[in-house]
This record gives C-alpha cells, sequence and structure tokens, in this order.
C-alpha cells in the first residue's frame, strides 16, 4: 500500500462516519455535499485526484449550510487531516529538518 491508498483509507474512514451522522440528523446540505467528497475521494488514484478532493473540502466553509456542533468537529477532523497531508505532500524532499 503506498501513500495516497494510506491516506485515502484513512480519509475515507472518517468521511464515511460524518456522511452517515448528517445523514440520520436529517442535515440535507451537507449531507449532499460531503457525499459528494466521499465519492470523490473513491476515484482516487494518484496525487492529482487526491489534490481535487482537498480543493473540493478547501470551499467546505463556502457552501453555506450550516451542520450542528457535532457534524461542525467532525467535519474539522477530516479538514485538520486533509491540511495535515497536504502539507506533508508539499513538502520539500531536498530539505532536511
Amino acid at each position: 500500500m503506498d501513500d495516497i491508498d494510506t491516506v485515502v483509507k484513512d480519509m475515507s474512514a472518517v468521511i464515511a462516519d460524518l456522511v452517515i451522522y448528517l445523514e440520520s440528523s436529517g442535515q440535507s446540505e451537507a449531507y449532499a455535499f460531503f457525499t459528494q467528497v466521499q465519492g470523490q475521494l473513491k476515484q482516487v488514484d494518484g496525487e492529482d485526484q487526491l489534490l481535487e478532493v482537498f480543493l473540493l473540502l478547501s470551499m467546505t466553509a463556502f457552501q453555506g449550510f450550516c451542520m450542528d456542533p457535532f457534524a461542525t468537529m467532525m467535519a474539522d477532523r477530516v479538514l485538520d487531516h486533509a491540511q495535515q497531508v497536504a502539507h506533508t505532500f508539499s513538502a520539500d524532499d531536498d530539505i532536511v529538518h
């Protein structure tokens, strides 16, 4: 399993929990958005597609829906994870820290 597969697996689990919660709590607009993210994540087979998922996630705040506090916490976990992964992938291999 390579790095992309690991990221997809980890993110898929967290997004799946969020999607299930959004559906069960009747937050239909947020559910539709994160279902779209989930669908794109399932199609990832390389870094370019993963970047597209991250770009979609970066637009979460501009979607115009409101989530309850628990859903917001779950979405924040997804966004934090995506941000950490994006930072890791963008690190310069030539620089030693």
